[in-house]
């Protein structure tokens, strides 16, 4: 019988551990936040997902969040209970270099009219900031029937 010795402990996995178990706030890193205030909101399932990379474009971490309301094609027509009308999708990522962001905004419900005129593109707000400093506040604007697929590079303040 052969006994196997467990892996040597990484000291950025034991970091990030301890980051996550214990609770700390994110006041060293990246928070993105997202949300809207237009009424049919609830209609999209959101996405954040980013890469984090070191100053030689190396990933040392990545980091998801998702808001999922509803499957794609459940064609509700009113809210569903337990979701909130001004609902926000955060993301914190660790200190890094810098990040490669991605938003996807997927309607899983149509526009209630299938007139286009009457279902113009609505806004979404995009805060990041890092170690408690706003790095960008932004309006996106989004097509109601094709929702979004957002990529953009973050840079950590020098």
């Amino acid at each position: 019988m052969r006994i196997q010795r467990p892996p040597k402990p990484n000291k950025l996995d034991f970091a990030r551990s301890l980051y996550y178990l214990c609770g700390m706030t994110n006041d060293k890193g990246y928070t993105i936040s997202i949300s809207s205030r237009f009424e049919g909101w609830w209609r999209y399932n959101a996405a954040l997902m980013c890469g984090c990379f070191d100053a030689e474009e190396r990933r040392v971490d990545f980091a998801a969040v998702e808001s999922h309301v509803a499957d794609v094609g459940t064609g509700s027509r009113i809210r569903p209970a337990g979701i909130a009308a001004d609902r926000s999708v955060t993301l914190a990522a660790p200190p890094c270099d810098h990040l490669i962001l991605y938003i996807y905004l997927i309607p899983h419900t149509l526009p209630e009219n299938n007139d286009i005129d009457a279902s113009r593109p609505f806004e979404v707000d995009l805060r990041i900031t890092f170690a408690g400093k706003k790095l960008r506040a932004e309006r996106l604007r989004i097509n109601q029937w094709s929702g979004a697929s957002i990529e953009m590079r973050v840079e950590a303040p020098r």
